[in-house]
């Protein structure tokens, strides 16, 4: 049977599409159910599978363009397996706060909160003020993938009941924190597949300068070879249960 490793690049090309469409749907049957019949339990459930989705959507647009994420560690479980994906969506967060980063450091007013007699001295300073201040994205995502690590315990509590020396209802163990939580990480898995589809759409360079494109592209492009390829998801996995 012909599955989605099994498909070359070329063959993969607008493959993405429905995965990213499902992933569309389930989030706003979520946001539906949170917002007019307040079941967050639910709600949280059904964005984590459009997380999921979202996830499967990236990498099959990335293997389209030809980069190697086929060839991570424990790759040929990534469409079946729901814990590995929550692992590549934590990949995908620290990826988004770096080039959100990368982005607010380049377009950075510079800072002159620091004025001293030593040219020097002020620039280091305020060169400093504003790398801390482009940090911040990158910096936000900890609390994100930490709380990754409970995606799966949080999605089954979100839709069933069950028996732990009482009865647990879904409603007492999955809250509107933890929902407020599951769509901020939602939206981010969005975002950046919308910077790919902005990075990979044919008429980009009417809006991106070449040198921006280039850079991204190369980013992205390190950003699997030299860091997911060397990490095992499921080693990681096997430390999130």
């Amino acid at each position: 049977m012909i599955k989605f490793l099994n498909l070359s690049p070329k063959k993969s090309i607008g493959l993405d599409k429905p995965l990213y469409k499902n992933a569309l749907n389930l989030k706003r049957d979520a946001i539906f159910i949170a917002e007019k019949r307040k079941s967050y339990s639910s709600a949280s459930s059904l964005l984590i599978l459009s997380t999921e989705e979202c996830v499967k959507s990236i990498l099959v647009l990335l293997h389209s363009e030809n980069y190697n994420i086929y060839k991570i560690k424990d790759a040929k479980k990534i469409f079946y397996d729901h814990v590995i994906r929550h692992q590549i969506a934590m990949f995908i967060i620290v990826g988004l706060g770096i080039l959100e980063s990368l982005y607010k450091y380049d377009n950075r007013i510079p800072s002159k909160m620091t004025r001293t007699r030593v040219k020097w001295i002020d620039n280091l300073i305020n060169g400093f003020i504003d790398i801390s201040k482009a940090a911040d994205p990158f910096l936000k995502t900890k609390a994100d993938t930490e709380y990754l690590q409970d995606f799966n315990d949080i999605k089954n509590k979100g839709f069933y009941v069950d028996y732990r020396d009482e009865l647990v209802n879904p409603k007492t163990e999955v809250t509107i924190e933890d929902y407020s939580k599951v769509l901020k990480i939602n939206t981010k898995v969005f975002k950046f597949s919308k910077m790919l589809r902005i990075l990979f759409h044919e008429k980009v360079e009417n809006h991106m300068k070449k040198e921006k494109i280039v850079e991204a592209k190369k980013f992205i492009n390190e950003f699997i070879d030299d860091g997911m390829k060397l990490v095992s998801f499921e080693e990681l996995k096997k430390k999130s249960l």
